[in-house]
């Protein structure tokens, strides 16, 4: 990577680091209890599993740490720059290198039908959690579960603006388009921008919480 843009990835990675301790906080115990949380979707009956062996990966499975596509960004802005991929993937490797991790794997089966059906965790994915930190893929930080969704509207009153749309939580791949695209001063302005909309939705979620007297969104909403 030319050193003129390392400053891209360094943005990239910015980005992460503040989304990453709003998931934790806030949404980390939904993920923790995926197959309870996804049980509140319409076609959960008719998707019901009992896990056999392994850890159930919710969204973290096989490959969806290495998305980097920007999904609805124009033709010419819907991928990370190739700078910032290039970038992660070789920090990627250093910290597999280290950890020894490979992910793993998982089975189920069916209820609807008794098929047994194995899966693969993500590379990344472990027992401790994701092993990524600020590595993190487009995907990993800008999908949120219709449940997840849900509760954070009803905890902003459905100000879908500050949320985001569906499968685009907090406009992120907005932010990462201007990141890997747009001039310094416009990814400066950006990154602002992306932390006063975070800061704001934390005010909600702690607001929330707080006039509940509750621990975490979790406890309340399932």
């Amino acid at each position: 990577m030319s050193v003129n843009n390392e400053w891209r990835l360094v943005a990239y990675k910015e980005v992460v680091g503040c989304l990453n301790p709003f998931f934790s906080v806030y949404l980390g115990e939904y993920c923790c209890n995926c197959q309870q949380v996804i049980g509140r979707l319409p076609e959960a009956v008719e998707e019901s599993i009992d896990l056999l062996d392994g850890v159930y990966p919710g969204c973290c499975h096989r490959g969806a740490g290495d998305i980097f596509r920007l999904e609805g960004e124009s033709c010419e802005r819907d991928c990370l720059a190739p700078e910032i991929v290039a970038g992660l993937q070789r920090e990627r490797l250093q910290k597999i290198e280290k950890s020894g991790s490979g992910g793993g794997s998982y089975s189920f089966r069916r209820h609807r039908d008794g098929v047994q059906v194995r899966g693969a965790h993500c590379l990344y994915f472990s027992t401790q959690g994701c092993l990524l930190g600020d590595l993190k893929g487009p995907l990993c930080i800008n999908f949120i579960c219709p449940p997840m969704r849900s509760d954070l509207l009803y905890v902003c009153g459905d100000d879908d603006s500050l949320v985001g749309p569906e499968c685009d939580f907090l406009f992120i791949y907005r932010t990462l388009a201007i990141i890997s695209y747009d001039d310094r001063d416009e990814v400066a302005r950006e990154l602002l921008t992306l932390r006063q909309r975070l800061q704001l939705l934390e005010d909600k979620c702690r607001k929330f919480l707080l006039q509940r007297q509750i621990s975490g969104l979790y406890e309340f909403f399932n």
